[in-house]
């Protein structure tokens, strides 16, 4: 639409009248205003109530100033925090789910198309079984989180003091692609160990081709296999966390991966807190929801319905 308008107006001539500017008289306030800004899409196939959807993260994000929504084209969101504080925290929590449906966001950037934001790349924590005791360092972290994606965060202790069962990352991914369900590993021996992934927050899936956004009962690709047989699923609910592991995880450890940030891009994120999933946001943040939201449409780290 705004590339047949512009094309429209480079033919057009003005008249004097419409040739004269007008000048802004608070530019200066507004160029605070939208640094403290993200834009969000829900990446879901079918979209839930986008109204009770504010209403909830409203509740849940527990901000410390006003936060607004405004509804753009193809399902763009941009969500305009009241600081910059409140900006990092939210983003740095991320993912947020509602209604199983993955609500992706990104820091907003002043000039940039709306259809030039990445919003299909989104950091989960994952974890990551299998690997051998004696490979429990940080060398492995970073080699296997980078092996599967961009590497976020490393959750280099568990509430032991040290790495016992699986290693816990958090890695931005590509949801465009199915989910992946193994690493490969090889030590220094020379022997491949297949390592098992779970997703904590993982939203809703589709069990027949992998992708995040649908179930298997809106997949195409499972309509067009003359073969298919619920027996032969590649994907299923074993690539979860469930919610009673996810809370019961320590979490005293977490080091961000900092990374350079083009001039345009926000900042903020790299210079987080560590504890990023502090123990405290997560109580008031439920109790919250549990005193002014109903649990059937609010999801923020609960478990996707299995409706497949």
């Amino acid at each position: 639409m705004a590339e047949d308008i512009n094309a429209m107006l480079e033919n057009l001539k003005f008249s004097e009248e419409e040739s004269v500017q007008v000048i802004s008289t608070n530019a200066e306030n507004n160029f605070q205003g939208f640094e403290t800004w993200a834009v969000g899409k829900i990446m879901a196939e079918e979209k839930p109530n986008r109204e009770a959807m504010y209403r909830v993260f409203r509740t849940l994000w527990f901000t410390k100033q006003e936060v607004n929504f405004v509804a753009l084209k193809e399902d763009a969101i941009i969500v305009k925090f009241g600081s910059m504080e409140d900006r990092s925290r939210i983003l740095n929590l991320t993912p947020w789910l509602f209604d199983n449906c993955l609500f992706a966001m990104v820091p907003f950037v002043k000039g940039k198309d709306m259809d030039t934001y990445e919003f299909n790349l989104s950091p989960f924590w994952l974890r990551v079984y299998n690997i051998p005791l004696e490979y429990m360092d940080r060398q492995t972290a970073l080699d296997v989180g980078n092996a599967i994606g961009e590497l976020v965060a490393i959750d280099w202790k568990d509430r032991n003091g040290g790495w016992t069962e699986f290693l816990r990352l958090k890695i931005k991914i590509n949801i465009s692609n199915p989910v992946r369900r193994v690493v490969k590993f090889v030590g220094r021996d020379g022997i491949e160990i297949i390592c098992a992934l779970k997703y904590e927050r993982l939203p809703t899936f589709c069990y027949y081709c992998g992708l995040i956004g649908h179930t298997i009962k809106k997949c195409k690709s499972k309509d067009r296999d003359s073969g298919f047989h619920v027996l032969n699923l590649q994907y299923g609910s074993w690539l979860r966390v469930n919610s009673n592991q996810e809370r019961g995880i320590g979490r005293n450890g977490i080091e961000i991966m900092v990374k350079k940030t083009p001039p345009n891009e926000d900042k903020e994120e790299s210079k987080t807190d560590t504890r990023e999933d502090s123990g405290q946001m997560e109580q008031i943040a439920r109790k919250r929801l549990l005193e002014n939201v109903s649990p059937g449409k609010a999801v923020a780290g609960e478990q996707p319905r299995q409706e497949q």
